[in-house]
């Protein structure tokens, strides 16, 4: 579905300068171009000062961090910012690259879904992943307490896998900074045994942190990811690799909720009697709580 002239993947010469550069910065200044390089197109629109207030910083510090890249100012950033658009690693490029790739017809759009869904769910089928699945579910099988990490739109997996792990009969804590702080929620890291992660693309700071806070406390780690081979996946106890569509598009989610949901499934085969147990015990608090009402 790409334009046949699009030979080869654009030029992000932001994103090429930022890399080259940011080793170089404070952690203040460097925080700064993070979120800037993050959210493209909020920099692009916003003022210094509003933008500053998003980071939580002031505008000055906005405006140091830009000259360190070498702009002479803000509206020179954003000038790039502008030519680069569509060129980066945002949500806002990757919803455009996808957009210019299905045009103005909806059907094509709903090909695109479909498409890239069968093709994840192939590889989840594949020996090489169903023998991934197969090392997760007896990973945590052996935990009492398991832990799950998800940040962004990973959050809402997050929360339902540890929903649905509660069921099953083992308490779960969710690690997604709703709620409370994301730190003073990795405090209770010591309190599982598993720490099952939803992270993809390249590693950014929540997801080192809680792999830095589980290695600390000497928990185990079980990485869902689609970059298995580097990066976190390093630290990882297993991996299981899932697709979450083609590389530079909008992400989709369909098919880690379906890996989700297999090891849910395999983990209460693992032990019927206390997913059943629980199940019923659930029912018994819901008619409890209907009697009362």
């Amino acid at each position: 579905m790409k334009p046949e002239d699009d030979s080869e993947d654009p030029v992000d010469k932001l994103g090429i300068r930022i890399r080259a550069r940011i080793n170089e910065l404070s952690p203040s200044l460097a925080t700064v171009i993070e979120f800037i390089d993050a959210n493209r197109l909020d920099a692009m629109t916003k003022s210094a000062v509003e933008l500053g207030r998003m980071i939580g910083t002031s505008d000055a510090s906005v405006i140091r961090a830009v000259k360190a890249l070498g702009f002479d100012g803000f509206k020179e950033l954003k000038q790039e910012l502008a030519a680069s658009l569509g060129k980066g690693n945002s949500a806002a490029d990757n919803m455009l690259r996808t957009l210019t790739d299905v045009g103005d017809a909806y059907d094509a759009a709903i090909d695109l879904v479909l498409d890239d869904h069968y093709a994840a769910l192939k590889a989840l089928r594949s020996p090489e992943t169903r023998a991934q699945l197969s090392a997760a579910v007896k990973l945590l099988a052996s935990a009492r307490r398991i832990g799950v990490f998800g940040i962004g739109p990973s959050a809402h997996l997050a929360r339902y896998f540890a929903l649905q792990v509660t069921r099953n009969g083992r308490p779960a804590r969710v690690f997604d900074g709703s709620g409370s702080p994301l730190p003073a929620q990795m405090l209770g890291m010591q309190d599982v045994d598993v720490v099952v992660m939803l992270a993809y693309g390249r590693p950014y700071k929540e997801a080192t942190t809680c792999v830095a806070e589980a290695r600390r406390v000497r928990k185990r780690i079980l990485l869902i990811t689609d970059v298995a081979e580097k990066g976190l996946a390093s630290h990882a106890t297993a991996v299981v690799a899932v697709r979450r569509g083609e590389a530079g598009r909008v992400a989709l989610h369909g098919a880690t909720l379906v890996c989700l949901e297999a090891i849910l499934l395999a983990l209460a085969s693992r032990n019927k009697d206390r997913s059943i147990l629980t199940l019923e015990r659930l029912n018994e608090l819901r008619k409890s709580l209907s009697k009362t009402s």
